[in-house]
């Protein structure tokens, strides 16, 4: 087998089709082309051209995964997902997804500490534990996070205030509308105690 073309694609500036022996064979990223140091004339085995097309896979999968990253931080979940939806093998999926929890892009953990701190003052450790569940967050570091949440007495009464700004009280709505937003009944009683 001999490439006998390498041309720019017309849709990915990033990216060239490779023909072999006159006809189209496969499209590449051009780093890895030029990491391979592939040129016209040259004769490739087979599995070599194999090879170079899954890291070219996985350097395009690596880059689309670190460009989603870049609008707010994502779960190992969410970027299996997106990577998966967008036609990438789960050999590939679980290669970037490896190389961004080795740069330290992606940490599950770290995630939840986050998105407690953050949620915390708004919804009860219920909700925060079912967001963080459909996140696909491992059950094992939802807990841990949620453990450093402690009693949210305070954040209750702050809801309930604000809450009252705006409604007539009535002890059964409000109450729902406190367990709407994620807390335990029994903290939304002690919470309300000083109410």
């Amino acid at each position: 087998m001999v490439i006998t073309d390498i041309k720019p694609q017309q849709k990915s500036k990033s990216r060239v089709s490779v023909f072999v022996d006159g006809e189209f064979f496969c499209g590449l990223e051009k780093i890895t082309v030029l990491e391979r140091r592939l040129k016209i004339g040259d004769e490739i085995d087979p599995d070599e051209l194999t090879k170079a097309v899954r890291e070219s896979e996985c350097t395009a999968a690596f880059e689309k995964a670190a460009n989603y990253l870049g609008a707010r931080p994502r779960t190992k979940n969410e970027i299996r997902v997106y990577l998966a939806g967008k036609g990438y093998s789960d050999e590939v999926v679980i290669s970037a997804v490896d190389k961004l929890c080795e740069y330290g892009y992606v940490d599950d953990a770290e995630y939840c500490r986050q998105y407690v701190s953050a949620y915390s003052r708004k919804f009860g450790s219920r909700r925060i534990e079912a967001d963080l569940k459909s996140k696909g967050v491992d059950f094992n570091l939802i807990e841990d996070a949620l453990e450093e949440l402690g009693e949210q007495s305070d954040e209750i009464r702050r809801i309930a205030e604000k809450y009252l700004c705006s409604h007539e009280y009535n002890e059964r709505k409000l109450i729902a509308y406190l367990l709407g937003k994620g807390f335990d009944y029994d903290q939304i009683k002690e919470g309300l105690k000083n109410e």
